[in-house]
C-alpha cells in the first residue's frame, strides 16, 4: 500500500474566493456534461503560468516595497495556506502594482520607483493576462459547480468545486456517452464531502501465460511481472486519467482489484485444472503479485515531459487479489441467483455475444492458448458462470466501499454493464458508477 498525508481542507471558497453556500433550490433534470478534451492538462499549465506570473510580480513588488513611499500593507511571506492562486493575484495587483503604475505614470508629480515604469507595466500586463487566462479555463468547473450544488444539494461548496473538475475531467476520458453520470456524480460529491478526493476502483487481469500449464510446475501460469499483460495495453490511456485529474487539483484514491478469481469462478468448470496444481505454491504467487502490480502502477518511466509515473502517482494506491477477499452471505447469494436464474438478468443475445468473445480467447496467441477448447455446451456453462462471477463482484466492489466509481476497461462495455450491476436487479439501487475506456458496442 501507498499512503502521503491525509488531505487538508482549505477554506470553503473556489479558485476566486468566492465563498458560496449550496443552493437550496429542489433536484432538476441533470444536464448533460461537456466534454473538454484535455481539460485536465489546460488547468495545469493555466495553474503554472498564473503561479510564475504571481512569482515574478512578487519579486518587483519586493523590490519596489524595500524603498517604496507611502503606505502599502506588508507583503505575504507567501500566499496564505488555502487562498486561491487567482485571489491573491487579484491582491497583488489591486494592493501594489496598480498603485505603483499611478505612482510613476503620474505626469510631472510621477515617482521614480526601484523598478522602471516600462518593468512594472510588463509584469502588471502579464499578471493580468495570466489571471483572465486562468479564469477562462477555470469558468466550465464554475459552472458545473453552480449546477451540482442545484441539482445535489446539502454539500460544501468546496465540495461542489472539486467534484466540478473531477467530473469534467472524467467526462472528457470517458470513451462512453451512456455511462451512469448521476450516480457517478453523487458517488464523487460523497467522497470528496467525507475525504476531500475522490476514490476510483480499477479491475486488473492477473498476468498469464497458459502455455505452461501442463509443465511440472502448472501454478507457474500465473506470471511474476505485467509486461505484456493486459495492464500494460492499457497503461499509456490509464496515465491520461490520471495526469488529468492531477492537472485540475483533483486528489484521488485508487483501490485495485487483480482478478485472481477466474479460474476457480468459473473457467475450471468447463476446463478442469491439472491434477499436479499446488494451491499452495499458486496462492504464493498470488500473494507475490501484490506488490508486482502496485510497482508496475507507480514506477517511474522516462517520457517526452521528464519521468512520470507509469499510470498513478498521488493519492493513496491500494492493491487487493479478490482471492483473498471473503464474498458475503449477499455476494454468495447473488452468484448462485444468476446461475440458477441466468434468463431473469440476461438474454440469449448476451450470452452469444460473450461466447464469441471467449472464442477468441482461445485463438492462437491470446489469453487461453494452451488450454484445451471447450465445445459449444461446455462454453456456454462457462459463459453462464462468468456471468455469475461478474454479477457478484458488481456487488461485492459497492460492498467493500460505496462510493467507488469504477474505472472500467474491460469491452464491450455495455455487456460488462449489465454482468456488474445484475447483483443489483430489484434492490431499488441504480447502476454502478463507472467511467469507460471503450466506447460503447451496438446494443
Amino acid at each position: 500500500m501507498i499512503t502521503e498525508a491525509p488531505y487538508q481542507y482549505p477554506p470553503a471558497s473556489d479558485e476566486f474566493g468566492l465563498r458560496r453556500e449550496p443552493s437550496p433550490a429542489p433536484p432538476r433534470t441533470v444536464v448533460e456534461v461537456p466534454r473538454i478534451p484535455g481539460i485536465g492538462d489546460a488547468l495545469a499549465a493555466a495553474r503554472s503560468l498564473l503561479v510564475q506570473r504571481i512569482e515574478e510580480a512578487r519579486e518587483a513588488i519586493g523590490t519596489v516595497l524595500a524603498d517604496a513611499p507611502g503606505d502599502y500593507p506588508a507583503l505575504p511571506v507567501r500566499p496564505p495556506d488555502g487562498e486561491p492562486l487567482a485571489h491573491h493575484a487579484h491582491f497583488l495587483l489591486s494592493a501594489y502594482l496598480h498603485p505603483f503604475m499611478s505612482t510613476v505614470f503620474n505626469g510631472e508629480e510621477s515617482v521614480r520607483l526601484p523598478v522602471s515604469g516600462k518593468r512594472l507595466k510588463k509584469v502588471t500586463r502579464r499578471l493580468h493576462d495570466a489571471v483572465e487566462e486562468f479564469a477562462a479555463r477555470y469558468a466550465p468547473v464554475s459552472a458545473l459547480a453552480e449546477r451540482l450544488a442545484e441539482e445535489h444539494s446539502g454539500f460544501r461548496a468546496a465540495t461542489y468545486e472539486r467534484t466540478a473538475a473531477a467530473v469534467l475531467v472524467l467526462t472528457a476520458w470517458d470513451a462512453s456517452a451512456v455511462s451512469p453520470t448521476t450516480e457517478r456524480a453523487r458517488s464523487l460529491l460523497a467522497s470528496v464531502e467525507r475525504d476531500g478526493r475522490i476514490r476510483l476502483a480499477l479491475f486488473v487481469c492477473p498476468p498469464v501465460d497458459f502455455t505452461r500449464i501442463n509443465g511440472d510446475r502448472p501454478e507457474r501460469y500465473l506470471r511474476d511481472h505485467m509486461h505484456g499483460s493486459v495492464l500494460s495495453r492499457l497503461a499509456g490511456r490509464l496515465r491520461e486519467l490520471f495526469r488529468g485529474l492531477d492537472g485540475a487539483g483533483v486528489e484521488a484514491d485508487l483501490r485495485t482489484l487483480i482478478g485472481d478469481t477466474d479460474e476457480d469462478d468459473y473457467l475450471w468448470y468447463g476446463v478442469p485444472a491439472p491434477a499436479n496444481l499446488d494451491r499452495l505454491a499458486l496462492d504464493a504467487r498470488r500473494e507475490a503479485l501484490l506488490g508486482v502490480v502496485a510497482d508496475y502502477l507507480t514506477e517511474e518511466v522516462p517520457g517526452a515531459r521528464g519521468e512520470h509515473p507509469r499510470v498513478f502517482g498521488g493519492g493513496t494506491l491500494t492493491v487487493q487479489r479478490l482471492s483473498a477477499i471473503a464474498p458475503s452471505t449477499e455476494c454468495r447469494n447473488v452468484y448462485a441467483s444468476v446461475l440458477a436464474t441466468p434468463y431473469d438478468h440476461f438474454d440469449q443475445r448476451d450470452i452469444e455475444a460473450e461466447k464469441a468473445i471467449m472464442r477468441g480467447l482461445w485463438e492462437p496467441g491470446s489469453y487461453y492458448t494452451g488450454l484445451p477448447e471447450p465445445d459449444d455446451d461446455t462454453l456456454t456453462a462457462i459463459v453462464l458462470r462468468k456471468f455469475a462471477t461478474y454479477a457478484m463482484q458488481g456487488r461485492l466492489l459497492r460492498e467493500l466501499e460505496p462510493d467507488l466509481v469504477l474505472v472500467q476497461t474491460e469491452r464491450p462495455p455495455l455487456l460488462r454493464g449489465r454482468m456488474l450491476n445484475a447483483g443489483w436487479d430489484g434492490t431499488g439501487g441504480g447502476p454502478l458508477p463507472t467511467v469507460d475506456f471503450f466506447a460503447p458496442e451496438e446494443d
